[in-house]
């Protein structure tokens, strides 16, 4: 029983682990406050999850506003970009239905594919963000291929983020928002990480400033 309890016990590491998703969680929702810096913040929860929740490496709130820093320019871009279609969309879809604007089949198959393209993006961009020293254009890439590669990964993830979000808005008690954001980053890593390793260079072979960063560098 006392070891059970003990530093190394299960109970202890349990809630250590807990508490520390609950700060990531609170730090994320902090980071997201402006609005454009959502992808900013989620690109960092993902960051400090992986490396101090997991690998226990760093403490989490410095890691996290170390994670906020590096990419932030870039997570400001792609979260004007992703708001810019989704509010040109949204407002495209509502003049549709609201107002019985009459529309082509094309229309159709082109907003659903650029519907279809944001998700995929979406599922992967901040954590490889979060990974991967490459331009916006690179990065955004990048989560489309692993998107495609592995689709029985982007199945997982878009499903368990769906149950996710609606089990928190129609069964779990709101106080629990302190933990769903963190804990499903911590969940979902478990996939991602399996999809970004087959992209992680060799030291041979990072050149022209397009590397993973070195997570585990202090």
């Amino acid at each position: 029983m006392r070891q059970l309890f003990s530093t190394d016990g299960i109970v202890y590491r349990f809630l250590t682990t807990t508490g520390n998703i609950i700060l990531a969680t609170i730090l994320w929702m902090i980071g997201c406050i402006p609005v454009i810096t959502i992808g900013v913040s989620t690109a960092a929860l993902y960051y400090t999850i992986v490396k101090s929740v997991r690998r226990d490496v760093g403490y989490v709130h410095s890691e996290f506003w170390r994670g906020y820093r590096l990419n932030f320019k870039k997570g400001v871009a792609a979260t004007a970009a992703l708001l810019a279609l989704g509010i040109l969309l949204g407002l495209e879809l509502w003049l549709v239905l609201e107002n019985g604007v009459e529309v082509s089949r094309i229309w159709y198959t082109l907003s659903g594919l650029l519907i279809l393209l944001m998700v995929l993006v979406t599922l992967y961009l901040f954590p490889v963000m979060s990974r991967f020293d490459m331009k916006l254009s690179k990065l955004c890439m990048l989560a489309f291929v692993m998107s495609i590669r592995f689709w029985y990964i982007t199945l997982a993830l878009a499903a368990g983020l769906i149950l996710t979000a609606a089990a928190q808005l129609y069964i779990l008690p709101i106080p629990l928002i302190l933990l769903t954001p963190g804990l499903w980053c911590y969940a979902s890593s478990f996939l991602v990480e399996k999809a970004m390793k087959a992209y992680m260079p060799k030291p041979q072979q990072e050149q022209d400033g397009e590397t993973a960063k070195n997570w585990y560098d202090d």
